[in-house]
């Protein structure tokens, strides 16, 4: 019996009144897209340290197991090792340069698997921070200070508080949808059917029954949000905007952190240029 409520924690955040959690979710998402980028610029080992260092900092800020987000990585295993055997066969290493294998198109070379790992060590770390991300701040609270950030686009005529409506809707379906396939891979447990049994082909064609009951569970969730909405009179004149139940307020710690994140992202791009 499959719990994938177990392995997915997205959506569902920890409120333990940790130094984190407590920060203006405007803090966290201007964080987050700093460090984000800083990843994907960042390559030496040096500044992948300096980054490792930080996530332990944020880690006993955090007060979250590291082990519950370690588990919460389980489902994407296969797809990481997929991913990094691809790279590595498929890499094309620059003219003269030494090859341990090769045939045909595939070849394996030590400038191929260096480069493999530092794309993975990047994507766990990415997956770390949105991860953390998502744990810390509820998916309101990050829609919230995403529609502050995003609202002097609304001055060009852009309709940021639908789109961030959407994301809401989006945000919340999902684990909404892996409770409803949990159920139904239940359901089918019951009467007889094992979702563990034969090779990979056949439980990828089990999976697919449960896509039918799946969608019309969907649909009728949307249907009632819908009339809902229209009972609300969401969007129903021009200039419309949501109430907030709360308004945010940076204060010190926020600013603490936000000096704390800009000098990790400085530490990280300065590292990375160090002669090796």
């Amino acid at each position: 019996m499959i719990e994938l409520s177990r392995y997915i924690p997205f959506g569902h955040s920890i409120h333990n009144g940790s130094l984190i959690a407590r920060l203006d979710p405007r803090t966290k998402l201007i964080g987050a897209v700093l460090l984000i980028v800083c990843l994907t610029v960042i390559s030496s080992p040096l500044a992948f340290a300096v980054c490792l260092v930080f996530c332990f900092v944020l880690q006993q800020a955090s007060r979250i197991s590291l082990l519950y987000i370690l588990r919460s990585l389980r489902p994407f295993a296969l797809f990481l090792l997929i991913t990094f055997i691809i790279e590595v066969l498929f890499y094309v290493p620059a003219p003269g340069t030494p090859q341990l294998w090769h045939w045909w198109i595939l070849s394996i070379s030590w400038e191929g698997i260096v480069l493999s790992i530092v794309t993975i060590v990047r994507v766990l770390f990415l997956y770390y921070l949105t991860t953390m991300l998502t744990l810390t701040t509820s998916l309101v609270d990050l829609t919230d200070g995403l529609e502050v950030l995003l609202s002097p686009l609304q001055k060009l005529g852009i309709p940021i508080n639908a789109f961030i409506m959407i994301l809401v809707i989006a945000f919340k379906f999902v684990p909404i949808f892996v409770e409803e396939i949990e159920r139904l891979i239940k359901a089918q447990t019951a009467r007889g059917m094992n979702f563990g049994e034969g090779n990979l082909v056949r439980r990828v064609l089990k999976l697919t029954a449960l896509l039918i009951p799946l969608f019309v569970s969907g649909f009728k969730r949307v249907k009632t949000l819908s009339i809902a909405m229209e009972a609300r009179c969401f969007g129903g004149r021009p200039g419309w905007q949501r109430s907030k139940l709360r308004q945010f307020v940076f204060t010190r710690n926020d600013l603490l952190a936000a000096a704390l994140t800009i000098a990790a992202c400085i530490a990280m791009t300065v590292t990375n240029f160090i002669p090796r």
